[in-house]
């Protein structure tokens, strides 16, 4: 078995989770926390469930790959999970998250492992040893992801440290797959709670 535990990846919205006692607060804590294990499974699809994300949802990258893009409704957003799935650099571990939650959503501060093989890491413009090893490519991500107000995601914002970004190798047998992921974490799926109601005051109930 691989060394790291992929469900790290989830590991601060659990966190928060046990002390968080706010309904809303709550619900977009668990919408995020299902939206990163569908995310890292491949299965990107139910993300776009109507209790998990609005009609028209905005995302706004300033990352390695995607610098000043914006995914401007579903479709477009849907094409960036799909490539993900394809070329199964949906594995992702999410490491040393500090997270902040508030009314409008939450704000994150992590560090994002991919896995790589050889061959990828240098179609990605790195330079390693060996085109058949494996690796893992390390970004420091600050997130930003706004909720309406039945705790459905708006979109994302998503900034990168690029002063952080590398590569470094690591053994086959903690190389983290789709398969790896799947098996980690779908146990640990559960469903939302009930989309919020919003009195006439604007105050969630």
């Amino acid at each position: 078995m691989p060394e790291q535990d992929i469900a790290t990846t989830i590991s601060a919205a659990d966190r928060l989770l046990a002390t968080t006692e706010n309904p809303r607060h709550r619900q977009i804590l668990e919408n995020y926390r299902r939206h990163a294990i569908l995310e890292v499974c491949g299965e990107w699809e139910a993300i776009f469930a109507p209790d998990m994300m609005v009609e028209h949802p905005v995302y706004h990258f300033n990352i390695t790959g995607l610098d000043g893009v914006v995914a401007d409704g579903a479709e477009a957003v849907k094409a960036i999970y799909r490539q993900l799935a394809e070329t199964q650099t949906c594995v992702m571990l999410v490491e040393d998250e500090q997270l902040w939650v508030d009314d409008w959503g939450f704000a994150s501060d992590s560090t994002f492992i991919t896995y790589l093989r050889g061959s990828d890491a240098i179609g990605k413009g790195f330079e390693v040893d060996d085109p058949d090893g494996f690796y893992r490519e390390h970004q420091h991500f600050a997130m930003i992801w706004p909720y309406d107000e039945a705790g459905r995601l708006q979109g994302e914002h998503v900034y990168e440290n690029k002063a952080l970004h590398g590569i470094e190798p690591v053994a086959a047998e903690d190389f983290l797959t789709v398969a790896d992921a799947r098996a980690r974490l779908l146990p640990l799926l559960r469903p939302l709670p009930p989309l919020l109601n919003i009195a006439s005051n604007g105050e969630s109930t």
